[in-house]
């Protein structure tokens, strides 16, 4: 431990840049990973906010909500052991009416057409009642200048929404979400008042005892995999993370290795001097932790920092377990790379290391 601090101390400015690569290498596979992670996320938020276990549709609609039509007739006939509750999915694109150009207020977003008494509603908005053109959107739509009481209107239509409530983290596809009546949910996707009662999906807490040969069920995180885009975009992201973390780790267990070998003629001395293995092994490997862990505390800090000042603007969202994974991964590397070092430098000669 000595030798470990007192060589830091002694050469400031080496140790000073390796830290800095450390650093910056720790830096860059946070902060992708949280861009990944958070480009995720906002494909699913929505979803992972209803806690639910199955969510059911019509065979023909093709894995697609927006494609599967069904009637009060088919919800009655879905038997489960929890509860169940109809949802209505269709994309929409609002505007603000009062804007000085309207196209350029343009947003699009995701309308939910839910029953009051939903477990898909907002946990945080349960006893605001949505009735006619009244509507829970996401915070999203804040950025946008939205406030509670605004209307906003809706492109291909004449209605026009009243922005009661604000909820948090209801994304899906990327898109804000817009929670209505299911009433008002038809009224726009029939383009009538007097539709019958249609609506795209039933999501279910619970599992389902019987279910007619026209429907079918899906697990939460089946259908998450169906959504265009999402599977591959996960698995494109992910092998990305993967082969950085290896590469990045691999290049730091090779750093400290050099760093080690580089000084052969000093642990010679030392090893004439009669000071043993042990120590100076020891030693190599309290360097090396210190070093990657002071690199690895900054370059997350500064990741969170990062995410902290630019989540209204990227996609970013933090995990803890990826973060595990990461710090762990370098951890490895970097104590291989020392440990490979060690064994070198312990068949060192210290006559030929001193002549050397």
């Amino acid at each position: 431990m000595f030798l470990a601090f007192k060589e830091l101390k002694y050469s400031k400015t080496k140790f000073a840049l390796i830290i800095t690569v450390i650093i910056l290498i720790s830096y860059l596979v946070y902060f992708l990973t949280s861009l990944a992670n958070g480009l995720a996320s906002s494909y699913t938020n929505a979803i992972e906010k209803w806690n639910s276990d199955q969510i059911i549709l019509t065979v023909d609609s093709n894995d697609n909500m927006m494609m599967s039509y069904m009637e009060q007739d088919d919800f009655d006939a879905v038997e489960t052991t929890g509860s169940k509750t109809k949802l209505g999915l269709f994309p929409a694109v609002i505007n603000n009416p009062l804007a000085e150009n309207i196209l350029d207020s343009r947003v699009d977003v995701y309308f939910f057409g839910i029953d009051n008494e939903s477990f898909i509603k907002p946990s945080e908005l349960k006893d605001i009642t949505l009735t006619g053109n009244q509507v829970i959107v996401d915070e999203e739509l804040k950025k946008e200048g939205y406030e509670i009481g605004d209307l906003f209107g809706v492109t291909g239509s004449k209605q026009q929404l009243e922005i009661i409530g604000f909820s948090s983290k209801t994304t899906y596809q990327t898109a804000p979400v817009v929670f209505m009546s299911l009433d008002t949910w038809q009224t726009y996707r029939y383009g009538s008042t007097n539709t019958q009662d249609l609506f795209s999906g039933i999501v279910v807490k619970g599992q389902t005892n019987y279910l007619p040969s026209d429907l079918i069920s899906y697990t939460t995180e089946d259908y998450i995999a169906t959504l265009p885009g999402y599977t591959a975009q996960v698995l494109t992201f992910s092998v990305m993370i993967i082969f950085l973390i290896v590469i990045t780790a691999f290049v730091l267990g090779i750093f400290i290795y050099v760093l080690t070998i580089q000084k052969t003629s000093m642990f010679g001395v030392m090893k004439a001097q009669g000071i043993s293995n042990g120590y100076i092994g020891g030693s190599v490997i309290i360097q090396t932790f210190l070093l990657v862990a002071f690199g690895i505390i900054v370059g997350l800090i500064l990741t969170i920092l990062t995410g902290i000042f630019l989540s209204d603007v990227i996609p970013f969202a933090v995990n803890i377990m990826f973060y595990l994974i990461i710090t762990v991964a370098f951890f490895l590397f970097a104590l291989f790379g020392g440990l490979f070092s060690v064994s070198a430098v312990l068949k060192i000669d210290p006559l030929r290391a001193i002549g050397g």
